[in-house]
């Protein structure tokens, strides 16, 4: 499914309002059947609306009626972009068309999402420019009710973005055209494939990784291991799995965390902005850590991926705003 195809279909919802306390075609597909009360808000509900009908709710993560844990669903997915600080917001340069775009009403810090603000309602991009973004809303306008309507909207009311992997674009849930990353890891003594950007997951669930390599197409990246039970072992620059001076990270020990920074190139800067190193990792029979971006310390992240004490199996990354 293409940009063109959603927003096409939203664009045709437009002027359609729900009547009798939020009761609309939105909700009774969602609930199965006629749905009224205040407690029936659907934001998250039409943007669920709009991929079903496509037969592409799996772009979403599927369907959710609720706005903070449908972006939860764009995170779980690494398809989420987020502030470094819920203070620093988005730029609009991060934000594209047909985003799934949340706001914020408040400035309440988020525990769900650490690193924005609690979502208050969701719709979607239909372009970007001027200083705002053009969105296609549900649940919106004046009315109690709600109305599917186009509205203006400015950074300082954006939480995040949720940006399905949409047909011909070329990026990985990140903005502009950004260097692949590419990484693989050493388990049970052998290298495993290499994985780029997050196609998929390099590491195998349940056995533990003992040493990790990785690369940036355009860039340079500094990038070390801690040992479970020891300590950090020396950054490492190279991507060379027979090279064990610069070449890997790691002596064929359990790893319990990982460290991971990019530089971005001037060219690459000019044409996409600064860049960094998003990845997560996963205990050995636990789910994923949260993102981790570079090596910052703000917004509940601790300046790298993993818990010490907890071995790794699995590792994610790829390059972000």
């Amino acid at each position: 499914m293409t940009v063109q195809e959603i927003l096409s279909l939203a664009r045709r919802q437009t002027g359609t309002y729900a009547t009798d306390v939020k009761r609309c075609k939105y909700n009774t597909w969602y609930y199965g059947y006629e749905a009224s009360g205040s407690g029936y808000d659907w934001c998250a509900v039409f943007i669920s609306w709009l991929f079903a009908q496509l037969g592409q709710l799996s772009l979403i993560g599927g369907k959710n009626a609720n706005c903070g844990y449908l972006a939860k669903q764009f995170e779980s997915m690494g398809r989420l972009i987020k502030p470094s600080s819920p203070e620093s917001g988005l730029s609009l340069s991060q934000l594209k068309a047909g985003d799934v775009v949340f706001f914020h009403w408040g400035r309440e810090r988020s525990t769900l999402l650490p690193g924005t603000y609690v979502s208050d309602h969701v719709g979607i991009i239909e372009s970007v420019g001027g200083g705002s973004v053009t969105t296609i809303e549900g649940n919106t306008g004046g009315s109690y009710n709600g109305a599917v309507l186009r509205q203006t909207r400015y950074l300082s009311q954006i939480s995040c973005v949720g940006r399905p992997a949409y047909s011909g674009s070329s990026d990985d849930g990140d903005t502009g055209d950004t260097p692949v990353m590419t990484y693989c890891v050493r388990t049970g003594g052998r290298w495993l494939p290499e994985v780029r950007d997050l196609s998929d997951f390099a590491g195998i669930s349940g056995q533990a990784m003992t040493d990790v390599a990785l690369k940036a197409e355009k860039g340079r990246v500094r990038y070390r291991v801690h040992i479970k039970g020891g300590g950090w072992l020396p950054y490492v620059t190279g991507y060379d799995i027979s090279e064990s001076e610069n070449g890997y990270a790691g002596d064929l020990k359990p790893i319990d965390a990982v460290e991971i920074y990019y530089y971005t190139p001037s060219d690459v800067a000019s044409e996409s902005g600064y860049l960094r190193a998003k990845y997560r990792v996963s205990p050995v029979g636990g789910g994923y850590y949260d993102w981790q971006y570079d090596d910052e310390t703000s917004g509940g992240q601790d300046g790298y991926a993993g818990d010490f004490g907890d071995t790794l199996d699995r590792l994610q990354l790829t390059l972000s705003r």
